[in-house]
């Protein structure tokens, strides 16, 4: 049985006896943190909120797992190795026995990322945030606006799946062979291997991770760069083939329009050939996609002009607003 915990003080114990704490700390547990540092120091802030984020089904360890994903994903595509969170988080009293489940997690996210939780604050809510900002230290910074004529594009991370879990889950699509999987990937993101990135992304002049949809992240892309992206290929998950084939849709469709949050790495880069040595060597799962050109916009060769739409707050998922 789950002990019911009473007050902000006795939830902050409880939350040190699950995170592992950070031997470069200079401060402890006080009123701030402090670290020695030296580089570029890049940062991040991302939040999680109950009433846009949480998926049906999710529980409060993979709102934890996800809550650090989406945070650590940003710094880590700019080429910055990610070092320590952290967290302010709001619970409503009806969360307060279970926080330990949200508490394990952040950690489990933590340490697959090789990442520690510094400190944070907490507080009452009546309904669950998880607010998480995220310092690293980058020797080479990579921008969105770096991609030239002549690179290539790639991608790094998993085969793009999220669009069959959301239609499920969001739009009660009837669930095919190997859904499981793909909710799985929305329930607890994968991100590129930060081994792989952070020696890979030496190589790339342009980088964004997929968040808010893939169509929107290849036209954020293409936008900061000031180039036209030329998308030869595309890697589709077979569960997204097969379920967009039962179901009568257009997968391509599906990946560019109807998914979001994959968390994989778009990026361009001169030298594709040793990124893709790199990736056989950490075992990191890697995608010629399509090329650098001079003009505007992006392209998909065989479907014609990807449009610029995905997932925005405030608005949906709906056409990007334009001044």
């Amino acid at each position: 049985m789950l002990q019911l915990i009473v007050g902000e003080r006795e939830l902050i114990e409880r939350a040190w006896r699950v995170f592992k704490r950070d031997p470069c700390e200079l401060l402890g547990l006080d009123d701030a943190q402090a670290i020695e540092l030296s580089g570029k120091v890049v940062f991040k802030v991302d939040v999680f909120d109950e009433i846009t984020d949480w998926l049906p089904g999710m529980t409060l360890r993979d709102v934890g797992w996800k809550a650090i994903t989406a945070a650590v994903s940003d710094v880590l595509v700019k080429g910055a190795r990610p070092l320590g969170v952290m967290l302010g988080m709001g619970l409503p009293e009806d969360m307060l026995d279970a926080a330990d489940e949200l508490f394990a997690g952040i950690e489990e996210a933590c340490d697959k990322l090789g990442v520690r939780v510094w400190g944070g604050d907490t507080g009452s809510s009546d309904h669950l945030y998880v607010s998480v900002a995220v310092a690293g230290i980058a020797e080479n910074l990579v921008p969105r606006s770096g991609a030239r004529p002549g690179d290539t594009l790639m991608m790094s991370g998993h085969e793009v799946s999220t669009p069959v879990a959301y239609a499920v889950l969001l739009d009660g699509a009837t669930p095919c062979a190997g859904v499981e999987e793909a909710i799985e990937v929305a329930y607890r993101p994968r991100l590129t291997k930060p081994e792989f990135w952070l020696e890979a992304s030496r190589l790339a002049t342009a980088s964004i991770d997929d968040s808010d949809g893939l169509a929107l992240t290849l036209h954020y892309l293409a936008e900061a760069s000031g180039v036209k992206l030329v998308v030869e290929w595309l890697p589709l998950s077979a569960v997204l083939l097969e379920c967009a084939e039962r179901w009568g849709r257009d997968p391509l469709e599906m990946a560019l329009y109807q998914g979001g949050e994959e968390y994989n790495f778009v990026f361009a880069t001169r030298n594709p050939d040793t990124v893709l040595k790199l990736a056989e060597k950490h075992g990191q799962k890697v995608w010629r996609i399509g090329k650098v050109v001079e003009g505007k916009g992006v392209v998909l060769e065989g479907y014609g002009e990807v449009e610029q739409r995905g997932w925005e707050h405030f608005s949906g998922w709906t056409a990007r607003r334009r001044a």
